[in-house]
């Protein structure tokens, strides 16, 4: 199981896993960061909960990724499921699924660790919409966009005025349906989203082995195709 933040991650991670043909994942969302306990705490009363062998939380880095990451884990720690020490680290725990959290964006870009959902799609945007990216990146140094203090609230204003300014049919079009191959808006093919695509792809097979952390999984294992 992959449990985003909200419905743009669910319809991301759903794309992704279409495109590169990863079909052993059911993947959700929570309803925002805050939410992850209380959804896992409400799902772990279902009777096919127990049919349930992993899970994935995927979270926004937003302003801090450690602050991000430690309000998961204080969420965990309260609900008495497993609990890694650090993102992308299996947890494991008796009667219960074994669990890591992925922050976005990944791979994390350097030195610069903030960031969303929405940073992680810009360079795949950009490189699908060229002249209307430069034009706007101009634009919202003019509007002052680029001083704004939060970089997530930077990326996310750049992407709802990409998809505005390309897809005719409705400016205001939700990112959650931007995904669709047909629209051009996301191409979920780009390179940049390869090694998201290789967690998710090779996630059942490093939950099930006795590898804790993915680099060391990956480390271990040959070359995965995305």
């Amino acid at each position: 199981m992959v449990l985003g933040e909200g419905d743009r991650d669910q319809a991301f991670i759903n794309a992704l896993c279409c495109d590169r043909q990863i079909n052993d994942l059911a993947v959700g969302f929570v309803g925002g960061n805050s939410n992850f306990g209380q959804y896992l705490e409400g799902i772990s009363a279902l009777p096919k909960f127990s049919q349930c062998k992993s899970i994935l939380l995927v979270s926004d880095n937003d302003e801090s990724a450690q602050e991000a990451f430690d309000t998961i884990r204080e969420q965990l720690q309260e609900i008495d499921f497993p609990l890694p020490s650090k993102p992308l680290e299996m947890a494991k725990k008796r009667d219960y699924p074994s669990l890591a959290v992925m922050m976005l964006p990944y791979p994390t870009p350097n030195p610069d660790s903030r960031g969303a959902l929405e940073t992680m799609l810009i360079p795949a945007m950009k490189d699908s919409h060229p002249t209307q990216a430069a034009c706007l990146e101009t634009m919202l140094a003019c509007a002052g966009v680029s001083n704004w203090s939060k970089k997530s609230s930077q990326d996310k204003a750049f992407v709802r005025c990409l998809i505005s300014s390309v897809w005719e049919n409705d400016p205001m079009h939700g990112l959650a349906f931007c995904f669709a191959p047909q629209k051009n808006l996301i191409p979920v093919s780009h390179t940049c989203f390869d090694e998201v695509a290789q967690i998710l792809k090779s996630f059942v097979a490093w939950s099930d082995s006795a590898e804790k952390s993915w680099s060391s999984w990956h480390d271990k294992n040959e070359k995965i195709e995305t």
